[in-house]
C-alpha cells in the first residue's frame, strides 16, 4: 500500500541518515533503519492522523510521529495523500529545519 507521497526533502533525510548509520554504525543497522521508517510511512498511509501537532516547533499544520524505537521524528501533513516532508533525529534544530521545508 501506498497512499502517500515523499518530499525531496523527506527522500534526501532518508538517504542522510542511512549513508550516516552505513558510515558509523554499519549496512546492516542502516538498512534496519531504514526499513523501519518505511513501515513507519506505511503505519501512518493506514491511519492518518497519528501523531501531534508541535506548535513549539512550527506553526504549520502538520503532525509529528517517533519512529519507534529510535529518535527520529517523521513530520507529515494529511492531505488527498499524506505528505511527508522530513524524517529528522529528535536532537537537531527543528524549527529551523521545518522553516523553509513547509510552504504557507
Amino acid at each position: 500500500m501506498k497512499g502517500y507521497i515523499l518530499s525531496t526533502e523527506a527522500q534526501e533525510d532518508i538517504f542522510q541518515i542511512w549513508s550516516y548509520l552505513a558510515q558509523r554504525a554499519s549496512l546492516e543497522t542502516a538498512d534496519r533503519v531504514e526499513s523501519k521508517i518505511y513501515q513507519t510511512f506505511e503505519l501512518l498511509a493506514a491511519t492518518p492522523g497519528l501523531g501531534h501537532k508541535r506548535i513549539d516547533l512550527t506553526e504549520h499544520s502538520v503532525l509529528f510521529f517517533r519512529v519507534r524505537p529510535y529518535s527520529y521524528l517523521v513530520v507529515y501533513r494529511v492531505r488527498t495523500a499524506l505528505e511527508f516532508v522530513a524524517v529528522l533525529h529528535g536532537k537537531r534544530n527543528i524549527t529551523e529545519l521545518l522553516q523553509d521545508r513547509i510552504p504557507h
